[in-house]
């Protein structure tokens, strides 16, 4: 909903000419909850297992689930809305359509806004699924005790957010002295976003440890635990708009207001998580809310969502002939949601649900070695 809210927030010119306009210029921030919600659910069955001493998740079948999720359905909307509904601005030539079609945009100048371009954070994402089960082989080998297991997830959890922070600063020094160079896109690359990514693993490793543990620390589970997060989360959504931040989806600033802003994101999206991962999940309005079926169905089609969406923006703005920037929001917003859903269980239930069920037909990720049969006498 808030990649939605920016984008037809911005393209209705509500960001602009509203006072409100600093906050929807900052829902951007969605991106950010996004990476923590992968760095927890995809890190959490290897959290168990280094702290339980079972075997880890299978990487090939890792992956192959990850692909099978990710790639059908954003090739399918790439062609569509490049090729059908024609709304998307591409570069001519094999090689820039393999970059795109490769979620390899975000490494290249040239791609970097073509195609799906909401798509950049895919990119991302897909570099965190081949990282993410090279890391947790790392971290059990030569697995020692349960407290140095514990201690070795936290140290290189820290050590993400370093790196992260170190790389991000040195990209955008960078950039500022190299204009329209690679460096420009460097902030999209997973090394730029591992704080957040570490966040959410932080978040895993908890949660396995204390379920482990058996431990069920009273003041995450008090009642009044998720509103004082979602409190926090308010004040940092509220500093990081009032950071005078440029209202346009794309700007620069200062290296150091760069790493306050990821800091204020990272913080949100923490805060806003926390109460989904502890605490009793049958209490309180919110948690009911998110368990009914009308939610959970929209989240079962919210990637289509998010990759549709933008198309129908276009879509829309050439059917009315309506001037840029002189849309009510409102409506624009509500238009495009309702296409995009339309659109994104159409996807799911005629495309992306029959490829996810070969995730269940790929045996012969279980099948033993084959051996040389004994001769038969």
């Amino acid at each position: 909903m808030s990649v939605v809210g920016i984008h037809t927030a911005f393209v209705s010119g509500f960001t602009s000419r509203s006072t409100w306009g600093i906050y929807t210029a900052r829902l951007e921030i969605g991106v950010s909850v996004f990476f923590l919600i992968s760095g927890f659910l995809l890190y959490r069955p290897f959290a168990v297992a280094h702290l339980t001493g079972a075997a880890s998740p299978d990487l090939k079948r890792f992956w192959a689930r990850r692909l099978l999720r990710i790639v059908p359905a954003y090739w399918l909307v790439m062609t569509v809305t490049s090729y059908v509904m024609r709304v998307n601005t591409n570069v001519r030539g094999w090689k820039p359509t393999l970059i795109l079609y490769a979620f390899g945009q975000i490494y290249f100048p040239n791609t970097v806004f073509k195609g799906v371009t909401q798509a950049w954070s895919l990119c991302t994402e897909m570099s965190f699924y081949l990282f993410l089960p090279l890391l947790a082989a790392l971290l059990v080998w030569r697995r020692g005790s349960l407290r140095s297991q514990l201690a070795r997830e936290m140290s290189a959890l820290a050590v993400m957010v370093a790196v992260s922070f170190a790389f991000r600063m040195w990209a955008l020094t960078e950039a500022a002295h190299h204009p329209g160079s690679t460096y420009g896109t460097m902030g999209d690359w997973l090394p730029a976003n591992l704080d957040l990514f570490a966040l959410g693993m932080f978040l895993a490793v908890s949660s396995a440890w204390m379920h482990q543990q058996g431990r069920r620390p009273g003041w995450l589970w008090h009642p009044v635990m998720p509103w004082l997060s979602w409190a926090l989360a308010a004040v940092a959504f509220w500093a990081v708009s009032h950071l005078h931040i440029p209202l346009t989806p794309l700007y620069q600033i200062s290296p150091g207001k760069n790493l306050l802003r990821q800091s204020l994101y990272g913080s949100f999206a923490f805060f806003m998580l926390l109460p989904a991962v502890f605490g009793p999940q049958h209490r309180g309005l919110i948690r009911r809310f998110l368990r009914m079926r009308l939610v959970a169905a929209t989240g079962v089609v919210s990637y289509g969502i998010y990759l549709w969406h933008q198309g129908w923006v276009a879509m829309w703005l050439n059917w009315t002939h309506g001037p840029l920037f002189r849309v009510r929001w409102w409506l624009l917003f509500l238009v495009v949601l309702a296409l995009a859903l339309a659109s994104a269980s159409g996807s799911y239930f005629l495309f992306e649900r029959p490829v996810l069920r070969l995730k269940d037909r790929l045996s012969w990720f279980d099948r033993p070695p084959s051996t040389p049969s004994e001769p038969t006498p």
